[in-house]
Formats: C-alpha cells, sequence, structure tokens
C-alpha cells in the first residue's frame, strides 16, 4: 500500500477511511497491512484492523519489509446489499473481505447454502478486484460442555471448511467458544485437540486451514499453550488467527508472534487501553496500549522466515 498508511473499515454509518467501532465481539476485527520497513507508524495512521497473510505476500519489491495484502471484516462494512459492502470496501482501498458464514438457513453464506450460492458471492468479490483469504465460521463451540453441542460444532466446523474452499479462501476462523465452570480447563483443552485432530484430514484434502482466535473465553491464556495445541495436531494447515488488541489487558503481544511463529496463519489488529480494563478498552489503532512498533517488527522478523504460500 503506497505510503504504509492504514485504511480503516466502517461502522454505525462513519467513513470507511476514519472509523472506530465498538469491539462488541471478536468477529468484528478488521485487517491491514504493517508499514514498509523503515517506515513509521506515525499517529496520522489511525483505525482499527487486523492483517491477512494471502497466497502472494513477500519481500517488497525494493527488497525491503513484507508485503502483506489487506482486508476487512465484511459484516463491519456499510451497505444495503452484498454488492453494495464489496463496492465500499474496494473504494476503501482494501484487497480482501472476510465474510462471515451463517447458521443454516441465514443468507447466501449459511452452512446449508448450495455451492452455485457461495460460488456466486466468490464472483461478485472477484469482480470487483477483492480476494476471500478467510471466513468467520458459525456455531463452532467445540469447547461447549454438552457432547451434543460439541458434536454439532465440529459437524458445523466440517461444513464451513466446505463452504470456504468454494469460496476460495484459505482459512476458516475458529472461535472455539467460552469456556464454562462446568467444562474443566483440561477437559476444554483436550475436547479442541481431538477435534482439530478430527478435522485435519478434510482441512488437508480441501487445502483449507483452521485458524483458533485467541478472544476473551478464559482459554489459551499463553502463547505456550496455543503453541503446544498446535504442534499436537500435526498440519501446516492448523494454526492461530492471532487478534492483537485482544490481549493487551493481560499479555505482550509481540511475544505471541515470536513464540508461535510460523503457527501464526492470519492476525487481526485491533487497540486496547489498560486503564479501562471492560469491553470500552477497545480504541482507534495508536490510540490504546499495544506496542505496534514492536509488533511490526516481530511480524516482520516472523514473516521474512516463512515460506511464500
Amino acid at each position: 500500500m503506497p505510503g504504509g498508511g492504514v485504511r480503516t473499515h466502517g461502522c454505525r454509518g462513519r467513513s470507511l477511511r476514519a472509523a472506530a467501532c465498538h469491539p462488541a465481539a471478536p468477529r468484528q476485527a478488521r485487517t491491514a497491512t504493517p508499514w514498509p520497513a523503515g517506515a513509521s507508524p506515525g499517529r496520522s495512521h489511525r483505525g482499527r484492523s487486523g492483517i491477512h497473510r494471502s497466497a502472494r505476500w513477500g519481500p517488497t519489491p525494493s527488497g525491503g519489509g513484507v508485503l502483506l495484502k489487506k482486508g476487512v471484516c465484511l459484516v463491519t462494512v456499510p451497505g444495503a446489499s452484498l454488492e453494495e459492502r464489496l463496492a465500499a470496501a474496494r473504494d476503501a482501498g482494501y484487497q480482501g473481505v472476510e465474510p462471515s458464514l451463517g447458521r443454516p438457513g441465514q443468507g447466501p453464506l449459511a452452512l446449508d447454502a448450495p455451492r452455485e450460492a457461495v460460488q456466486a458471492v466468490r464472483d461478485a468479490a472477484r469482480a470487483r478486484g477483492l480476494e476471500i483469504p478467510s471466513v468467520m465460521g458459525a456455531g463452532a463451540y467445540v469447547i461447549h460442555p454438552d457432547p451434543t453441542e460439541r458434536t454439532q460444532a465440529i459437524q458445523n466446523l466440517r461444513r464451513a471448511l466446505q463452504v470456504a474452499a468454494w469460496l476460495g479462501a484459505r482459512d476458516v476462523l475458529l472461535h472455539p467458544g467460552q469456556l464454562q465452570p462446568s467444562m474443566r480447563y483440561d477437559w476444554a483443552f483436550d475436547a479442541l485437540l481431538s477435534a482439530l485432530r478430527d478435522l485435519k484430514p478434510e482441512a488437508e484434502a480441501l487445502g483449507v486451514g483452521i485458524a483458533v482466535e485467541n478472544v476473551w473465553n478464559k482459554f489459551l491464556l499463553s502463547p505456550r499453550e496455543a503453541r503446544e495445541l498446535v504442534d499436537a495436531v500435526g498440519s501446516p494447515l492448523i494454526g492461530v488467527y492471532f487478534d492483537v488488541g485482544n490481549y493487551v489487558p493481560w499479555a505482550y503481544p509481540a511475544q505471541w508472534i515470536r513464540i508461535l511463529g510460523r503457527r501464526i496463519r492470519k492476525v487481526h489488529v485491533k487497540d486496547f487501553q489498560r486503564r479501562v480494563g471492560t469491553i470500552e478498552g477497545f480504541c482507534q489503532l495508536l490510540d490504546g496500549d499495544a506496542d505496534y512498533p514492536e509488533v511490526m517488527r516481530a511480524l516482520r522478523d516472523r514473516l521474512r522466515r516463512l515460506p511464500h504460500v
């Protein structure tokens, strides 16, 4: 992106170039490009977004920094129709969109949507020069204490992989659910690991990854745990969707990036003010306590050690 700036998504009727939206849930995260090597992420580069690694990122033509394509979660983009939202994302300078999958019967990207309807969404995005690098899964709470719910969650995630493949997406974002008092921490870890192992063959057959997001769910609270989980599955298609802002309240995001390394498949960029301490602490990019110069150094260091994908 020229100049290394960050354009933001929009919601609540604000401009796509200067909006700050309330992140009431992890599925409202945004995407953006890291600054080129040597550039300073100055105060004018505002917004809240996230980074996705695309199939064609790599060193910039000048040999400095890394090139990442920027995208936006489609649910945050204003518009009365899919076509209007796609056009708005394109006009704001985004290169990709991240749609959310609906539960059965909920729109063209519902889990039970036919292939033709799903591919029509893909074609509409491509017609506007937009990629769909990833999707947000629906109803895949695999650490639910009820085994029936967990079984259904695995089925939903299995279907999400197929829908993602029809869209040409490379990853399904997995929110594993909220840890509940009746579901002991180690049981939840084993349930998530078991689900990922069960789905590994299908993910590999379709060429679509599963990226577990770090969210406010009292679970996977350290990068060592997340690393152990991914390594125990043993597939390059199973990884982490790292959200920078989500763990600012109690962690240092750059440390997560360096510890997880190539296990990170996608990144959401947000910011958070620790002094607020509640969900109201999410704020404009660079107005919070995320050390973005260090985050960008960690990303560049990690990305230089990754093969092109």
